[in-house]
Formats: structure tokens, C-alpha cells, sequence
């Protein structure tokens, strides 16, 4: 007995399928539509791969310029960082026009969102335009300013696009910005806020190359508290640690912006002062000696608190090691001669 089997055809002649049922210029605008998706996708995929292999605030900012560079002519992209009050920025420009192009980014970032229209005389004589974002909630994360090349007729365009751009940015800067919060802890003193011990010894064999190829002057100061081990034993390890952070401020309002200095133990500091003459060095040193005097700060039974600094300056074609050396060989003089005072 055989069986029959039909095939019922579900498709009657008043049905017309999908796709037949699309008109061609709905088709051609979905085409579109995903293919500016896609475009989109790989637009994000760019940028995420080029941001990915940055650590510093400073290289993700150029890497978002270049990246951005084929989409929109800029001049400058600047992102400042609120809460740390850090501002990076990456300038095309040179010379004088390069130093009018970040004032004018950093007028821009101190007072928020710019509306887009031209910022600035300088600017309008250049052709460019600044514009401004925020990064971000509370607490607010940063803001990113764009000099770019005027042009009214794009103006929308590159701000729907800015806007797509920076929801992907948030995310690759704030890793930046944590990387170097980390980086910066391990490179300073926790209690001080000063720069440690590894620093200390980076920058001075920089200092060293500086001073050899300009022939420049370069002291170096080692540095130790008098009778803190007094204020130790009567006042507590806390109390300790508070004329610890005091000293440290009153050493670093007196020292120079180029000059450095370094907590490189309990109560010994470091000093680094660059393209300075040894007379001009002693000055400065003697005048931290009065300054930590001043301060007043005595523990029972104690004589007051002070500082010895001992003073070397750098000789061509000597090792930092017999140069440091040098300096702690003073330090001991100034101990032996009474404290609170400066030796060569």
C-alpha cells in the first residue's frame, strides 16, 4: 500500500514575500544604515586597539590625536584632569603659534564647555575653532578640548561624532590615569609626599649627563634632622611623623622649582640643585638650617630641632657614588661641628 505525500506550497499568490515586498530605495537606505554601522564598529575597534597599548596619560592623548587625524584636521587635542589638576596636551603647532594654541586650550579647560564658536582673536585669525567636552560625572573625570579647523558646514558632523567618541574614551582614561596614581605611589615617600630614594638616584645621574654635556654647575646635598630621635622617644612615633610632613613643607617652599628633593630615610633627606655654583648653594642650604630652627619644634630635655646639611659639587668624569659619598663625608663634618649648620 503506498502512501501519498503532498506538498503543500504555504506561498499563495496574494502573499508577496519580504523581501519582494521592499522597495528598492528602502533597501539601498538599510544598506546604508548598517554599513555606517560597520564603519562605526571599525571606527571603535581603531581606536580601542591604538589606546589599548598605552599606559600614560600623556602617550593615550597622542594616540588620540593621531587617531583622530584622519577623520577631522586639528591642531591641538589637551585633556585636564580635575581632581589631580593635570593637564596633558598635544600640539601640532610650533613656535609662537604653538604657545598661543595651548593658552588658548587651557583658558578653555578651566572654564568648562565651550558652545563651539570661535574662541579668541588668535584663533579666528587662524581659522580654527576650540571646543570643549566633560568626561564624566561626579566626580567629574575630566574635560577634553579639540582646536580644530573651522567649518560650518562639518560643525555638526564632528560634534555627533566627538559625541559617539568620547563615551569610548572614558573608559582607556581612567586606566591611564590609575596606572599612573600606582606609578606615582611607588615612586614617592608615602608619609612626605616627596620623591624616594629611586628617584632621587634617577635624577641625579640625568643631572650628571645635563651638567657634562652643558658644563654646567650641579651641588648635591645630603641632609639629616637634629634631634629627631628625641621627638621620637618623648612625643610618640605619631607626633614623629607629623614634623616629618612639617619639614618636608618648609624644605620644599624654600628650594627651587628645579631644584629636587628626596626623603631617602627615617630623617634623612636628599638635595639636587642643578646649574647651581656651590656659593649660591650654600645660601640656600643655610638659609633650610634657620627655617627648620624656626620651626621651634623640641622634645623635653632636648636641645631643638635641626638640620646638618652636607654640601658636594660635581667633577667631570666622577661616578655618582664617590660624588654622594663626597656629600655624606660633609654631612659628618656638620655634625661634628656643632648641627644645625652647612659643610662643604
Amino acid at each position: 500500500m503506498g502512501i501519498t505525500v503532498r506538498l503543500q506550497n504555504r506561498w499563495r499568490p496574494d502573499q508577496t514575500p519580504v523581501l519582494l515586498s521592499r522597495k528598492p530605495s528602502n533597501l539601498i537606505m538599510e544598506l546604508d544604515h548598517y554599513r555606517r554601522k560597520a564603519e562605526r564598529l571599525v571606527r571603535i575597534y581603531d581606536l580601542h586597539r591604538k589606546l589599548g597599548g598605552q599606559l600614560d596619560l600623556s602617550s593615550m592623548i597622542e594616540a588620540f590625536s593621531n587617531w583622530l587625524t584622519p577623520y577631522f584636521e586639528h591642531e591641538l587635542v589637551a585633556f585636564r584632569h580635575l581632581p589631580r589638576k593635570k593637564m596633558v596636551v598635544v600640539c601640532l603647532g610650533h613656535g609662537p603659534r604653538r604657545q598661543s594654541l595651548v593658552d588658548e586650550a587651557r583658558r578653555s579647560l578651566e572654564e568648562g564647555p565651550g558652545d563651539g564658536v570661535e574662541v579668541g582673536s588668535e584663533l579666528g585669525k587662524l581659522g580654527l575653532s576650540c571646543r570643549t567636552f566633560v568626561l564624566g560625572t561626579l566626580p567629574d573625570l575630566g574635560r577634553l578640548a579639540v582646536i580644530y579647523r573651522r567649518d560650518p558646514d562639518n560643525e555638526a558632523l564632528f560634534l555627533a561624532f566627538m559625541e559617539e567618541i568620547l563615551h569610548e574614551l572614558r573608559a582607556p582614561l581612567e586606566r591611564a590615569l590609575a596606572y599612573e596614581e600606582l606609578y606615582e605611589l611607588a615612586r614617592c615617600d608615602a608619609l612626605t609626599g616627596l620623591v624616594n630614594r629611586r628617584v632621587f638616584e634617577e635624577t641625579l645621574f640625568q643631572e650628571m649627563a645635563k651638567a657634562m654635556r652643558y658644563r654646567s654647575p650641579l651641588v648635591a646635598a645630603a641632609l639629616d634632622l637634629d634631634h629627631f630621635k628625641a621627638v621620637n622617644d618623648h612625643l610618640g612615633h605619631a607626633e614623629g611623623d607629623q614634623v616629618l610632613i612639617q619639614v618636608s613643607r618648609t624644605l620644599g617652599r624654600i628650594i627651587r622649582d628645579t631644584d629636587l628633593l628626596a626623603r631617602v630615610g627615617g630623617d634623612e633627606f636628599a638635595l639636587i640643585l642643578p646649574n647651581t655654583e656651590l656659593e649660591q648653594a650654600t645660601l640656600l642650604t643655610r638659609r633650610l638650617c634657620h627655617a627648620i630652627q624656626a620651626l621651634g619644634i623640641q622634645a623635653p630635655g632636648s636641645p631643638p630641632l635641626g638640620v646638618s646639611i652636607g654640601m658636594a659639587a660635581w667633577q667631570e668624569g666622577e661616578g655618582g657614588e664617590a660624588w654622594l659619598a663626597r656629600a655624606d663625608q660633609a654631612l659628618y663634618r656638620a655634625k661634628a661641628e656643632g648641627r644645625n649648620c652647612v659643610s662643604q
